[in-house]
């Protein structure tokens, strides 16, 4: 009996939810469907046809459509609206609404039918989305998307963004410390972009290749590379071939390699350029890559009162954008700054959070450690300096990043030449070895540097002729390369040399 009226009561129960649910399900179509005519309703405030552009649209507008669009499940609308708000938000280097916008545009596309129109649009939004997911130091998720999207262009036989894919996976490669992959992807995309005569991709895949050569110290050769892409940019003028972001990295990033080799003069010149069409044209993270270019140039020169001008600059950039990509370059450089005008206890944050930052991040560079290294001796924490220097040597071998390899070298002779007392055979040895790599690499700078410690070393350890010809050395090419900042050291280093 109790049964019959357990089932008798259900039985109602039953119907309820089933017209629940149906209400449901009738709210949520007329919700979709208010969402579709509203997409309508926004398109006809402005007479352009989905896809052709923005420019008659405000980025509100853009984002309500994509909004409308995604709730109201109108796909074929969804796509190209969110990917345009995409766009605006990282031309505005609002970098974490790029990447939810690029996001929503890879979920609406699989609503689509796969064609070979979808196919390339899904290669596109990839390359787009890691681009903004690089700016967040997501390396390891821009590669899986990169992998996706390589295997799309080789199935559609797409040569042209097969090797933008190469291109930008080259730029991940090489700052997550693959030289080699970056270099074998940089030269895949240029030989494609040469066969194609594609000059957007050349510049493009110029520039990666051009950042594979300066990680692994061939400064030359990516001078070369990249001095080729203004050239050509030059010859190009007022034809839409090259893109401003490529020109102006680009031109930044030369500045920057000229300094690892003292040509400050023409390194200044086109860093500074850089700049100022950055501040003019520049969009998404490219004022702070050219910020962090430039800071670095002149931090290399010695002017520091410029170098931490840019740093500052960058970094309220790089902060207010959420950028991780360029922090722990502009942090570290920062930090050295600091260290060098003897702000250390300002300075040694600033480089413990770059190394922290580059972990995170996957782009650890041996250069941290040895400014951290540098910082630590200053401080008189010998113990910890050497410990550090050390570290930057075993990553830099590690990444055959031989111009880092050269400048912890050099760390480690500074490091046990200031010791108390000084290990002269030991320090002299390690100076030796990065002065042969510098040699080899063309860097001036750090020939300086050597010599100018060398000449420290020899003159505690009283060998006055030695000390004479190697600081004379430093003297000339401090003068030459006009690094003003490290004169006094020399002077004051001779003095001692001439004391009865």
């Amino acid at each position: 009996m109790r049964h019959a009226c357990s089932r008798s009561r259900s039985t109602p129960y039953k119907h309820a939810l089933t017209h629940e649910v149906a209400y449901g399900s009738l709210l949520l179509e007329r919700r979709r469907g208010l969402h579709a005519r509203l997409v309508e309703a926004i398109e006809a405030l402005a007479p352009e046809r989905v896809g052709e552009g923005t420019s008659g649209r405000s980025s509100d507008q853009v984002e309500r459509l994509a909004h409308h669009a995604l709730r109201g499940e109108v796909w074929d609308k969804a796509v190209p609206w969110c990917q345009q708000a995409g766009t605006r938000a990282f031309d505005r280097a609002a970098f974490r609404e790029a990447v939810a916008s690029f996001e929503q545009t890879l979920q609406a596309l699989a609503h689509l039918p796969e064609t070979a129109d979808t196919r390339v649009l899904a290669i596109d939004i990839r390359l787009s989305l890691g681009h903004a997911l690089t700016q967040l130091g997501e390396h390891g998720r821009r590669l899986v998307l990169l992998s996706e999207a390589e295997a799309l262009a080789r199935a559609l036989d797409d040569r042209a963004r097969l090797g933008r894919v190469l291109a930008s996976m080259a730029l991940v490669l090489a700052i997550t410390g693959d030289p080699d992959g970056a270099m074998v992807a940089s030269r895949q995309a240029l030989d494609l972009a040469v066969v194609l005569g594609d000059r957007a991709l050349q510049a493009q895949a110029s520039h990666t290749l051009g950042q594979a050569s300066y990680f692994i110290g061939d400064f030359s050769r990516a001078a070369e590379l990249l001095r080729r892409i203004l050239e050509a940019a030059d010859r190009q003028s007022g034809t839409p071939n090259t893109d401003v972001w490529i020109l102006s990295q680009s031109q930044a990033f030369l500045g920057r390699t000229l300094g690892a080799l003292g040509v400050f003069a023409e390194g200044r010149r086109h860093a500074e350029e850089a700049l100022r069409l950055a501040t003019l044209e520049g969009r998404g993270a490219t004022p702070i890559v050219v910020h962090a270019f430039l800071s670095r140039l002149y931090l290399d020169q010695g002017d520091l009162e410029h170098a931490i001008q840019m740093c500052d600059q960058g970094l309220a950039l790089s902060r207010a954008s959420g950028n991780r990509d360029m922090l722990p370059m502009i942090v570290a450089d920062l930090g050295y700054a600091y260290a060098l005008q003897g702000r250390l206890a300002e300075g040694r944050p600033l480089l413990e959070e770059a190394i922290s930052e580059s972990i995170n991040t996957g782009t650890r560079r041996a250069v941290y450690w040895a400014r951290l290294s540098e910082s630590c001796r200053l401080g008189g924490h010998g113990e910890e300096a050497l410990q550090h220097a050390r570290q930057a040597l075993d990553l830099a071998r590690n990444q055959k990043a031989h111009g880092e390899e050269a400048l912890a070298l050099h760390q480690l002779g500074g490091v046990l030449a200031h010791a108390d007392p000084p290990d002269v055979a030991q320090a002299e040895a390690y100076y030796q070895q990065a002065l042969v790599l510098a040699d080899e690499l063309g860097m001036r700078p750090l020939q300086a540097h050597c010599h100018l410690g060398l000449g420290t070393l020899y003159t505690r350890a009283g060998r006055r002729e030695q000390a004479r010809a190697a600081l004379a050395t430093a003297m000339a090419l401090y003068r030459a390369m006009e690094m003003t900042f490290w004169l006094p050291q020399v002077q004051a280093a001779l003095a001692q040399v001439e004391k009865p």
